[in-house]
């Protein structure tokens, strides 16, 4: 392959930093290649799009409990599943085709979608042109992301293979959820601490919403702060809302930190003793990559519960109590070595950092 097209969506970050893996590890093994890689929301009206990635926010923000709806009516044959495929149909009918056209004036040999959105539609409409491959964001599959007009299904547990077989969608392959290559090649904990000015005795806990800095980080931050013996980052990610208040609340106490994005993650992930997070599906691969014992905490119902349940399934993390007790947890987790080496084991068991490169290679072996 020399030329190859990524989709995703902008709802949330996830399936963007999944793209961009994609394409930074494509053209690393292919320094004359050529990536298109776009937002699929591009491709249709802005107020269409601002419904989309705007809705999914506020509602993971502000009533996870409409989103979990969603998620779970929609996964199972239903009157609204049946509406929205319609609505979906429709706009891709409509619309497409001006993603199409980029697609053929680059002459791609190769189509990858991180989001559903269009995906289905855009491998039946050029079967006979290009290949469609589909690589989940997350370790548990929703029904519009299974489909077996894909060339191949790239997807990130055992749980998700047995999802497509079921369904009798092949080839499916196991490969993890891709992350960008600086994972598979860390700096070492004393490094990232230097680059992060943190002391190399300080016990370092991360807490972080996700990309777009949703959670209950205000009460775990309130917790950990009168935590004198720990060194505290919060991580607000895109929500400059939730910085400003607790870089307002903070300023003044020596033992948190609080930032907002952040594009070097992976000198956090590094540094830290312990991370407290929401189990987003490229924060917890990039955080399993970086074999950083983990505290999860306020899931979104749907995609974040499933990917919580089987990460602490497999040993590698914990689910969190309560964000108001979080020191107390840190600090009993971080001193009971038994259970911080069994996390690890759990980790080494499901950590993929080279998921990007593996899913390129089988990718071109489905050529």
């Amino acid at each position: 392959m020399k030329s190859i097209a990524i989709l995703y969506a902008s709802e949330g970050t996830g399936h963007k930093s999944a793209a961009e893996a994609l394409r930074d590890r494509f053209l690393m093994d292919n320094p004359d290649g050529h990536v298109l890689c776009r937002d699929v929301l591009d491709y249709i009206p802005r107020f269409m799009h601002r419904i989309v990635s705007d809705g999914y926010l506020f509602m993971a923000r502000r009533t996870p409990w409409a989103w979990g709806w969603f998620y779970w009516s929609s996964d199972r044959p239903s009157l609204q599943a049946g509406c929205f495929d319609k609505i979906h149909d429709a706009i891709c009918a409509r619309y497409m085709p001006l993603m199409e056209a980029d697609m053929y004036r680059e002459k791609v040999e190769a189509v990858f979608f991180t989001h559903y959105f269009a995906a289905a539609n855009i491998a039946v409409r050029n079967s006979g042109r290009f290949p469609v491959f589909y690589v989940n964001t997350d370790f548990v599959c929703h029904r519009f992301q299974r489909s077996k007009v894909f060339r191949a299904s790239f997807v990130a547990s055992p749980i998700a293979v047995k999802q497509h077989l079921d369904d009798c969608i092949a080839p499916v392959v196991d490969a993890g959820i891709p992350i960008a290559p600086k994972y598979a090649s860390l700096p070492s904990k004393e490094e990232a601490r230097r680059s992060l000015g943190v002391a190399s005795e300080e016990k370092l806990v991360i807490v972080s919403g996700g990309g777009i800095g949703a959670g209950s980080v205000m009460k775990a931050s309130a917790s950990l702060s009168a935590s004198p013996e720990i060194k505290t980052i919060v991580i607000c990610g895109n929500n400059k809302q939730l910085y400003g208040r607790l870089a307002d609340k903070y300023a003044r106490l020596p033992n948190i930190k609080i930032v907002g994005f952040v594009p070097d993650m992976e000198k956090y992930y590094a540094a830290a003793d312990l991370g407290i997070m929401k189990p987003g599906g490229l924060s917890l691969s990039e955080s399993l990559a970086a074999r950083l014992p983990l505290l999860l905490m306020d899931p979104i119902p749907g995609q974040e519960q499933l990917n919580m349940d089987y990460v602490c399934r497999e040993g590698a993390a914990l689910p969190l109590a309560s964000p108001s007790t979080a020191a107390c947890e840190a600090v009993s987790l971080l001193s009971d070595s038994p259970r911080m080496a069994a996390i690890h084991r759990g980790i080494e068991k499901i950590s993929r950092p080279n998921a990007a490169a593996e899913i390129l290679k089988e990718a071109a072996l489905c050529l």
